[in-house]
């Protein structure tokens, strides 16, 4: 009896042990399904834009998320994949892992416009502050909770004052909302074609600083739409790459490698900040000051392009930090 009494203990003891570790055992095993996130923009059009200046956008945001197997390449969504793979950083990146090929994979970022709201009148004027710059943010929030704010300011807009066109052509910041406990990131744009095209329109307008180059012709043959794109991908890139913004995209808690935790893991120094803005200027490979880098011409338009989108347009986008080579990665 005193034998069955031990054994009967032990087996007790065994199953508490159990209970008590299970969780901690469990909580690497990976999901059947992997996470994704969505980045929703509520668009603020502030001014008067051509159809084809709107249309540009909607089509390269539309273009993130197209990877079908039709269509050429190379594609905007393979740019936007090193823009997911920036979510391999944290340490739940084992809960990417898939189980059949062991090959770890960052969640998609999905990105949607929920929102497009247009002001051509100018409610706060064509002088653009610090003050009525944020409260182009609010508007662009609107009553939305969790959503990205993005301005995006006409020709006839002046934004010096806030810093643009003085080697800035796009903000990725943060505002204070009235009524908010957090600041809210957004994202700013110009249309520059008026303002300074010769720092935010290059390589459509010869530039205003160092090596002249090469110019060309925009794709969609107007250089306001093309030249919105490319501020409107670099900052969208830099957003989405940013830690601060992992915790509303996605429901996992992500914590960056700390200086403890890196010892047997790959090191986080190769992630930087504004990974779009560290390749400004460069668009192809081969790409060094006054020149775009390898890039194609469209034989019947004339516009330049170094990747391709919904409905087979053609879009000229910058180059990102790629985190695994330690380079700017570039579609050609």
């Amino acid at each position: 009896m005193a034998m069955a009494s031990a054994s009967s203990s032990s087996s007790s003891i065994s199953v508490i042990i159990f209970l008590l570790l299970a969780p901690l055992c469990l909580s690497r095993e990976p999901p059947s399904q992997i996470p994704n996130g969505t980045l929703d923009l509520s668009l603020l059009w502030y001014g008067q834009f051509t159809p084809t200046q709107k249309e540009r956008v909607h089509d390269f945001i539309e273009s993130l998320n197209f990877d079908a197997k039709e269509g050429l390449d190379p594609k905007v969504s393979a740019w936007w994949k090193v823009v997911e793979s920036y979510q391999e950083r944290f340490e739940v990146k084992d809960i990417y892992r898939q189980k059949k090929s062991n090959r770890t994979v960052a969640p998609r970022i999905k990105v949607k416009v929920v929102r497009s709201y247009v002001d051509e009148k100018m409610k706060y004027g064509k002088e653009l502050t610090m003050g009525n710059g944020e409260k182009l943010v609010e508007t662009a929030i609107g009553n939305m909770s969790k959503v990205v704010p993005v301005v995006l300011l006409s020709a006839q807009v002046r934004a010096h004052g806030v810093g643009f066109c003085d080697g800035t052509c796009q903000h990725n910041a943060l505002a204070k909302i009235k009524g908010q406990k957090e600041p809210r990131r957004y994202i700013m744009v110009s249309n520059p074609e008026v303002e300074c095209p010769g720092e935010c329109a290059w390589p459509f307008h010869t530039a205003d600083k160092g090596p002249r180059g090469m110019t060309y012709q925009p794709a969609s043959g107007e250089v306001g739409a093309d030249a919105l794109v490319i501020q409107l991908a670099t900052g969208l890139a830099d957003l989405a790459t940013n830690p601060d913004l992992t915790k509303s995209l996605f429901k996992s808690e992500t914590t960056p490698y700390n200086d403890d935790v890196k010892k047997n893991h790959e090191s986080s120094s190769m992630y930087i900040v504004d990974p779009a803005t560290k390749c400004t200027r460069v668009f192809g490979s081969g790409a060094f000051p006054g020149f775009t880098g390898r890039i194609r011409v469209d034989p019947i338009t004339g516009g330049a392009f170094n990747s391709h989108g919904i409905n087979h347009l053609k879009f000229l986008i910058p180059s990102i930090w790629d985190p695994k080579t330690k380079s700017c990665w570039t579609p050609m």
